[in-house]
């Protein structure tokens, strides 16, 4: 069943319920052979480069489609284990007023250790293989960066190219690179704590946040065409456009999800 991912703005009170409700329970529950944790393990082995000297997770082409099959792969298992279809991510527009942080939704705590409310150790939510030596969810807004702008997402999206050699974070004039710097970096670390290390789902505002980049994505896809992955086949040390990407099954390629109309799942 296709679901339609709806902006944080949009949410109805049962849409917040249903999906903490849902990330909690997946905490403790496993689906499709999975659990929550495996995420966090997953978002730590591809961090860096690993030990096929190739980047699948960060600063290298792989760096949409990687996370968009995070994301999918999320989605079904929230789906999964509520026993509900309805279930969807919702995306947070950093550039909107609009807050993911507040009590009825991940938790009002903003600076300093989530200790009460949702995402508390008391609410249900443990936080795994953390490098910060802490029972609880850590969190620091915008003590170390500001969240992007609109200008400078307009900016990002005005890029033409998806990506080129070298492949890595010193490319200057790709949409890929500039994105995942200027954009998703900056995010990271004005949400700070967790949000910060290679742990970073520990926090779950790391899906809503995720999924914005996913839809901008997408946004610039249907502006310059879905199969416009680079680099393409046959291309040494990086994930080509037919090359399966690690820790996915056989056939997860770039390629593959491209087109998010074959994946369940649109923005609303």
């Amino acid at each position: 069943m296709a679901v339609a991912r709806k902006s944080v703005a949009a949410l109805t009170s049962t849409e917040k319920t249903a999906f903490i409700n849902a990330l909690r329970q997946f905490k403790t529950t496993s689906a499709n052979g999975r659990n929550y944790n495996w995420y966090i393990d997953q978002h730590i082995a591809f961090f860096a480069r690993t030990s096929d000297n190739i980047s699948h997770a960060h600063q290298s082409p792989s760096f949409f489609p990687w996370h968009r099959e995070c994301l999918r792969l999320l989605e079904f298992d929230l789906q999964t284990v509520s026993d509900n279809p309805n279930i969807f991510i919702p995306y947070w527009d950093w550039t909107a007023s609009a807050t993911p942080f507040t009590a009825d939704f991940l938790g009002a705590i903003t600076s300093g250790s989530v200790s009460s409310g949702n995402f508390s150790p008391s609410w249900g939510w443990a936080i795994y293989r953390s490098s910060i030596a802490t029972t609880f969810l850590q969190r620091r807004l915008g003590q170390n960066a500001t969240r992007p702008t609109a200008t400078t997402v307009s900016t990002v999206q005005g890029y033409s190219v998806y990506d080129q050699s070298p492949w890595n974070s010193t490319v200057i004039n790709s949409y890929r690179n500039r994105n995942e710097i200027d954009l998703h970096n900056r995010v990271h670390n004005y949400v700070g704590g967790h949000m910060g290390t290679r742990e970073a789902p520990n926090d779950p505002v790391f899906w809503l946040h995720h999924c914005n980049v996913d839809r901008l994505w997408w946004q610039w896809q249907r502006s310059r065409g879905v199969d416009t992955y680079l680099p393409r086949t046959g291309t040494t040390g990086v994930i080509d456009n037919a090359e399966t990407m690690r820790p996915f099954a056989t056939g997860r390629t770039p390629s593959a999800v491209r087109d998010i109309s074959t994946l369940n799942y649109s923005y609303a």
